[in-house]
């Protein structure tokens, strides 16, 4: 290829134009922190407040130098490689604290790329705020005061709970207080003059032959009065067996199968240990009521024709377990809780004060399960 200039004829055979397959070496210029220039002959420590990064760099060719093309990575922050083409410059506004390194690549005119290139070692150090002791103190005061929180609200529970227990111990220690004083009034008072009644009638009778009329009143007084003498010794027995405070919990409960059994079609198996002097007069008392309580939803409510009762002791515990083949109840239903929900609320309330456990099973047409298992006291035998 010819072509004329003023000075001559310039000639140029593309046939002998070769390419240049010799890579330039990159090299890293500067490395400014917010536009202050930093010494590059130090390892390069980024102090915290630091935000504006600038490295600058460049190719060594004598060869088309300005056609040079670059390309680098900040190791830690750029995913890939950035192509900048002949730019010669790195910018970063915002660097996390780390260790890092700047690499950059450079390409000549014919696009052959220096796979060394030039590293830059640099470390941008934490502000106080940012550093692993500071966030350990903050995540263990933290952990701190929400573990306070938790034992507060724990604290402020348990003394909820430590207050309804002692207001339900109360209220049903109110309650046998004053089951025991009707009880004691209906067997001193109206019993005696029921008695007195009855009494005066047979005198009256014994006292020469009294017209048809009277003695047929008489006669009606006295078995009233029989009657009534037993429906009131009944009634103070239900409100306090007297075998509970003269004979202890196991005579009582079985004087209560008994009277059970005898006033109702229902048939009834019992096994019940001796358990005189095992428990405190609050637990007997606590638990003949459960025991009544269930035995009174078996004949009210379960139309079952047998019940099974059994007592037993073990070194640690009393257990009390009735079972009956009546009609169950679903727990979950309103229909059983309008006809066992009093009830059972009550008997929970007491295993609670004994600190026992209470299990009950039932399913309709399945009968009814009840287990107590209460602990018996480290002092007691």
């Amino acid at each position: 290829m010819w072509f004329p200039t003023q000075n001559g004829v310039a000639v140029i055979d593309p046939a002998a134009v070769s390419a240049n397959l010799k890579p330039p070496p990159a090299v890293i210029e500067a490395f400014l922190l917010d536009r202050e220039p930093q010494a590059l002959d130090r390892p390069l420590r980024v102090p915290p407040g630091k935000a504006n990064l600038e490295i600058h760099y460049t190719g060594l060719s004598f060869i088309n130098s300005d056609w040079l093309s670059f390309k680098y990575r900040l190791a830690g922050v750029d995913k890939d490689w950035v192509e900048v083409g002949r730019r010669r410059a790195a910018f970063y506004s915002y660097v996390p604290p780390g260790h890092y390194t700047f690499t950059v690549l450079a390409a000549n005119s014919d696009g052959m790329w220096n796979d060394t290139g030039a590293s830059l070692a640099l470390i941008v150090l934490p502000a106080w705020y940012e550093t692993w002791w500071f966030r350990a103190i903050v995540a263990t005061v933290l952990a701190g005061v929400a573990f306070g929180f938790y034992r507060a609200r724990i604290v402020r529970l348990q003394l909820q709970q430590a207050a309804q227990h002692e207001f339900s111990r109360g209220l049903i220690e109110s309650q046998e207080t004053e089951r025991r004083r009707i009880a004691a009034e209906l067997h001193d008072s109206l019993e005696q003059n029921l008695l007195v009644i009855k009494n005066r009638a047979l005198l009256a009778l014994d006292r020469g032959d009294p017209p048809p009329t009277l003695k047929e009143s008489l006669e009606q007084i006295s078995s009233v009065s029989s009657s009534s003498i037993e429906e009131v010794r009944t009634i103070a027995a239900n409100l306090r067996p007297h075998q509970l405070d003269r004979l202890g919990l196991s005579r009582a409960l079985t004087a209560m199968l008994r009277e059970a059994a005898e006033s109702s079609g229902l048939r009834l198996t019992s096994e019940i240990a001796e358990l005189k002097g095992l428990l405190t007069k609050e637990a007997e008392i606590n638990l003949y009521r459960i025991a009544q309580e269930a035995l009174n939803n078996v004949l009210k409510h379960s139309g079952a024709t047998e019940a099974r009762v059994v007592v037993e002791r073990d070194d640690t515990q009393v257990r009390l377990v009735i079972e009956d083949n009546g009609r169950g109840f679903d727990r979950e239903s309103k229909q059983g809780d309008s006809a066992h929900g009093m009830g059972l609320s009550g008997m929970a309330e007491r295993t609670r004060i004994l600190n026992g456990r209470l299990e009950i099973r039932s399913a309709p047409g399945q009968g009814t399960w009840l287990k107590i298992e209460v602990p018996i006291p480290k002092d007691k035998p």
